[in-house]
């Protein structure tokens, strides 16, 4: 899942050109010290049927799959399908957990969003640090005209500062902010999981969405921050959708990336539409690398405690009980202020750590908490 909210609010200012190339930039820090009990740790829209996909056949013979997704074909076709498509809107978007030689913890989102409008495109590109051990929280948000070309296989952007580059689980990012720089290596560890069994599902409410993701990346490389340069290493997760997303733009969602200590990920998802039922869903992703679809029937989220933010007053859930069958999770966000407020929407997009009956890490997106 993404902000998609974010980009499709910019139409106007992308077509017209007016006062909308840019950047948006902040601070958060927080007093709470929840961050300290730290180990390890966004998405869901996709394409269309005519031009999302870049393989006809549809099937994909590098993916995890488990599921034999009732005999349809597999819709995502990779390393084809890491490269960009003419759809709406797409994004390639990274978030992950890092650890320093000192034992420090870094949560990192970075995610390059292409919105498409009659012949012209746009680049958005959004990029955060996490600094757990001293609760702060810094992020920017840059847009303006796209000059990037097509790629076989893979992908090259750049936008204000922020860069990536790769393609077959194999990605080099490079984020810039006012008080650190990232340098990133990130290379799959895991065959990718296609998402909705498939890689593609029809939204209920309008519109439809390919989607794949590498559930857990090796990620090593620098961070400077406060003055120092620091070794990092630590785990990625990578998500790629792209699709017709006119309507679930105007809803918002909860989503979940759960990377476990004992090499299991877990990715849910709750989408909320006005007007119907929420749509649940998700997958478990085994230590080998199998995955099986998650039915909403046999999951529960319950949210405990929220956190006002006193730049938008947007009001967010900020620890959850997650039940994934018999397994019963306690996920706590290591800071409160993860908020990324910009004009077009503001979201939450944080770190949090795993307890329970499991250990680990997660990364939790929020949106359409600030009507």
């Amino acid at each position: 899942m993404s902000v998609i909210h974010h980009l499709w609010a910019m139409a106007p200012c992308f077509a017209l050109f007016i006062g909308c190339q840019g950047s948006n930039e902040g601070t958060q820090t927080t007093q709470d010290d929840g961050g300290e009990n730290a180990n390890n740790g966004a998405g869901d829209s996709g394409t269309g049927n005519d031009s999302g996909s870049s393989d006809d056949s549809g099937t994909s013979g590098d993916s995890g799959q488990s599921d034999d997704c009732d005999g349809e074909p597999f819709a995502v076709n990779l390393p084809a399908d890491d490269s960009m498509h003419e759809e709406d809107v797409e994004w390639w978007y990274w978030t992950g957990h890092l650890q320093d030689e000192e034992g420090s913890w870094y949560g990192f989102e970075h995610v390059f969003f292409r919105f498409l409008m009659g012949d012209s495109s746009f680049l958005m590109a959004h990029h955060a640090i996490t600094d757990v051990e001293n609760n702060t929280f810094d992020y920017v948000a840059s847009y303006g005209s796209d000059t990037t070309q097509m790629v076989i296989d893979g992908f090259a952007f750049a936008q204000s500062g922020q860069t990536a580059e790769g393609g077959d689980g194999a990605d080099i990012i490079h984020g810039e902010l006012d008080t650190s720089t990232l340098d990133l290596i990130l290379n799959d560890t895991k065959k990718p999981v296609l998402q909705h069994c498939t890689g593609y599902t029809d939204y209920e409410f309008g519109g439809y969405t390919y989607y794949y993701s590498r559930t857990r990346m090796d990620a090593a490389g620098t961070l400077q921050i406060n003055g120092e340069t620091k070794n990092v290493t630590g785990t990625g997760w990578f998500d790629h959708q792209w699709g017709a997303l006119t309507q679930v733009t105007n809803v918002g969602w909860d989503w979940f990336a759960i990377q476990l200590d004992d090499n299991r990920e877990i990715m849910l998802f709750v989408v909320r539409p006005d007007d119907k039922s929420a749509l649940v869903g998700g997958t478990m992703v085994a230590a080998d690398g199998t995955s099986t679809e998650i039915d909403g029937s046999d999951y529960a989220i319950t949210a405990h405690n929220e956190w006002t933010s006193p730049e938008s007053g947007c009001v967010y859930p900020i620890d959850w009980t997650v039940q994934v069958g018999d397994m019963t999770l306690e996920i706590q966000s290591v800071m409160e202020a993860q908020e990324v407020p910009n004009a077009a929407n503001t979201y939450w997009e944080g770190a949090a750590t795993v307890s329970g009956d499991a250990t680990g890490r997660a990364y939790i997106e929020l949106t359409g908490y600030c009507d």
